[in-house]
């Protein structure tokens, strides 16, 4: 399945919709920081592979999911890597951090450093400062304070009754009351007329990516504020997992994006104003 990942260690899942096989599962990550040696002569070269089988070999018996070089410049390269645990990378830094490498054709030894990633996830105090700032919002209204929550790349088959290619509103409805009642909410993939809607952009109408069909973008707007917190924080540096109703109880990961809406897209205008196109395109 496109986007989604097997997982081998469900051992840190958070219950969010056992009907449905839902779970969240902490995201996983470290930044790894090796200092390079000055390169003297001509034509010599650093090898990424080499500094990367290093820093695998360094941290057995824990692995990686993944491992990959994101800067690389004269001085330094900065690697991500993933595991399947928070437990897990706690002792890959512990293996890492303050270590050295040498690589082969250089006298000098390497310094490693080695630390947790930080996760890049909205806080209270940015929708806080955004709500607070933004001229043309009115906190009394729905949809134009801190109250709607938009999250991207939703495995569709995880969120569909009996496994249909299409996301069920009361699914996802069921899901997100976890965190408190929902006041409304917006699948774009299930609106026919969504697609011809965006295609007239000078409304000032919220464009949306409609993925292939194998993931689905989502708003839900909560009654009380408390409970879009809880959303939020909850979502927080989380992947989703799936845990199948099978013999085989396979298990699998998918990232999400999740962001608060600065667009009133559930403002009872914008509601409106898509009600009025929707007629128009219907007739």
């Amino acid at each position: 399945m496109a986007g989604t990942t097997l997982c081998t260690d469900t051992s840190e899942a958070v219950e969010l919709f056992k009907a449905q096989g839902l779970y969240l599962k902490p995201i996983a990550k470290l930044t790894v920081c090796v200092q390079l040696p000055k390169l003297k002569e001509m034509g010599k070269s650093i090898s990424n592979w080499e500094v990367m089988e290093k820093i695998k070999r360094m941290a057995k018996p824990h692995s990686f999911v993944s491992l990959k070089i994101i800067k690389s410049t004269m001085e330094f390269m900065r690697l991500e890597g993933e595991a399947e645990t928070k437990t897990e990378i706690k002792a890959i830094i512990q293996c890492l951090d303050g270590r050295t490498i040498k690589l082969s054709g250089f006298p000098e030894v390497l310094k490693v450093k080695a630390a947790e990633a930080k996760v890049s996830h909205p806080s209270q105090h940015d929708w806080d400062s955004f709500f607070r700032d933004a001229k043309n919002m009115n906190e009394m209204k729905p949809g134009e304070r801190p109250d709607t929550i938009h999250v991207k790349d939703l495995p569709t088959k995880w969120f569909s009754h009996r496994q249909k290619d299409r996301p069920s509103e009361q699914v996802v409805k069921r899901v997100f009351e976890n965190f408190g009642e929902v006041r409304c909410l917006d699948i774009p993939m299930l609106d026919p007329y969504r697609k011809e809607m965006t295609a007239v952009k000078s409304n000032g109408l919220q464009t949306f990516s409609f993925n292939t069909g194998i993931t689905f973008d989502l708003y839900v707007q909560y009654k009380e504020y408390i409970s879009f917190v809880k959303a939020m924080d909850s979502l927080r540096g989380m992947k989703l997992l799936y845990i199948a109703d099978d013999e085989e109880e396979k298990a699998y990961t998918s990232c999400i994006k999740v962001d608060f809406d600065k667009t009133k897209h559930l403002s009872d205008r914008s509601i409106k104003k898509r009600r009025m196109e929707r007629e128009k395109l219907e007739q």
